[in-house]
């Protein structure tokens, strides 16, 4: 009697669990039919699975995998994550028209883990929408050119790291090292030097806590991308889409800065101007005092700090990484950059804002590197704030849409045959001033580009024209070169690797 109780009730479970997955199926499938009968979708380069949408047609080796259905479907088409839709957008007309043209109503961003894991919404400079972006980021923008972005003032704050990380290589002697960690941690200190007003030595366990969570979050940060589709993943047991690692790491960057703002709370500055910390409560006061609204409160100061460490530590930082492993792989290259520094700075003379026009190869190879690099492949997810018509498309509100920006930095149509391929001299005019391409866009593009793109630029220089004039960069086993591949994460990185820095004052 008993077992044919259970016998029915296995039989009842299984049938109740084979009708909800068909009822699921089915209204997958109705939602989605419903969707492209209301709107005229872009095209999905593989059928989406009821549920899950097309997340079994993803591959590790995702850069190669939107390049393929690029190919196959054009610039824009979609797939979809679970029931949710997500429009990836391609080739520089289309981008330009999307994120330019009609900006206005595609600029807002989706609400993501990242914000979630450390207990704060959708704030920020970076993950914000509507007004309260738009105030952050012409605050940071204020703030910046008061700092004298652009200009000698910031300039100098960037020498002083520079020099500081130019004899931390020295010191190596010329013994094999990674270069990736010291570089981040210098890249950092130059945002430290904004945010906080000062410098924290390479070796303060803060600091090296902090970039060192950094680090970890944009490695993991593919993990995040999942669960901001498929919420319920980042409780599976084992941690496989390091949900616990990346809410570790970025809880430690929000507890430091937290206290580093704390401990300055209070203080009077007699030069505001210099730290990004005080202009923000002045500017808030201004605010508060005239009667004005405004979103200029404690916890968006927190979180847009975060972003702004994020985003400005870690794409100079890959960047210049990228630049010294293309050189060790393209000798012939780093002896043209000696040349051009020898012949207009020599080894004496430090390399200053001034002298960038001077040293327009070194320009170009920059260039190139931002563009073969890509580290931002995929910019930051948007969101439309109402339907966008495109070409023949009709996109929905609320719809995510990523910018494939690889698709413009690697187009064999905007840069050659040769677009794969590390080649500066596609960067030089025939009079050797240094090109300039509408379709270079390693910032982004439209109004939420990077905020930090002319600090960006000016560190890059003031690192790369230093690193070069000091030292030749040679491969420890010149017959098996560093792996050109990358890991990816939030951003494009090399994978880990070794070279000597050969002092070249000492030769």
């Amino acid at each position: 009697m008993l077992s044919d109780i259970m016998e029915l009730l296995d039989f009842n479970t299984t049938l109740l669990a084979s009708v909800s997955i068909l009822l699921g199926c089915c209204y997958f499938f109705a939602l989605h039919q419903n969707k492209r009968a209301r709107h005229n979708l872009p095209p999905c380069p593989a059928r989406p699975w009821p549920l899950v949408g097309n997340i079994f047609n993803m591959e590790e080796d995702i850069r190669t995998l939107f390049k393929t259905w690029h190919k196959q479907c054009g610039d824009i088409f979609s797939i979809y994550f679970g029931s949710t839709l997500v429009v990836v957008v391609g080739g520089f007309s289309s981008i330009k028209e999307m994120f330019v043209q009609k900006g206005a109503v595609t600029s807002d961003r989706p609400g993501i883990f990242l914000n979630e894991c450390i207990g704060m919404g959708d704030i920020g400079i970076a993950f914000s929408s509507g007004p309260l972006s738009k105030e952050l980021r012409s605050t940071t923008l204020q703030i910046l050119k008061e700092f004298g972005m652009g200009k000698n003032a910031l300039a100098e704050r960037i020498r002083e790291e520079v020099n500081c990380y130019v004899n931390k290589l020295a010191d190596l002697q010329g013994e094999p090292t990674d270069i990736q960690h010291f570089t981040h941690v210098s890249v950092s200190n130059v945002i430290c030097s904004i945010i906080i007003g000062r410098q924290f030595s390479h070796e303060d366990p803060r600091h090296q806590n902090t970039t060192e969570s950094l680090m970890n979050f944009a490695k993991n940060a593919k993990g995040a991308a999942a669960i901001n589709f498929f919420p319920f993943l980042q409780h599976l047991p084992g941690d496989y889409f390091k949900a616990k690692v990346i809410k570790k790491s970025m809880g430690n960057v929000k507890d430091t800065l937290v206290k580093i703002i704390s401990e300055i709370k209070d203080q009077e500055s007699d030069d505001s101007v210099g730290n990004y910390i005080f202009s923000y409560r002045r500017k808030q006061n201004e605010k508060m005092k005239a009667g004005k609204r405004t979103f200029l409160d404690d916890a968006n100061l927190v979180k847009t700090i975060i972003d702004l460490f994020g985003a400005g530590t870690e794409t100079v930082a890959s960047t210049i990484v990228w630049c010294v492993l293309y050189i060790l792989c393209n000798p012939g290259v780093q002896t043209k950059i000696h040349e051009e520094l020898d012949h207009e700075l020599g080894q004496e003379k430090l390399p200053t804002m001034a002298d960038q026009e001077r040293l327009p190869y070194l320009g170009a190879v920059i260039k190139e590197t931002q563009r073969l690099a890509s580290v931002v492949p995929f910019s930051l997810t948007h969101q439309t704030r109402e339907d966008v018509t495109i070409g023949n498309y009709v996109i929905p509100k609320g719809t995510s849409v990523i910018p494939d920006l690889d698709s413009v930095l690697h187009d064999p149509k905007i840069w050659g045959d040769d677009a794969e391929k590390f080649n500066p001299e596609r960067f030089l005019c025939d009079d050797g001033s240094v090109l300039q391409k509408e379709e270079f866009i390693p910032f982004s593009i439209g109004g939420r580009i990077c905020v930090g793109e002319a600090m960006a630029k000016m560190e890059l220089f003031l690192f790369l024209s230093s690193m070069f004039q000091r030292f030749e960069f040679v491969s420890p086993d010149p017959s098996n070169l560093p792996s050109l591949k990358p890991d990816i994460g939030i951003t494009a990185v090399p994978s880990p690797y070794k070279l000597s820095c050969i002092d070249r004052l000492k030769k």
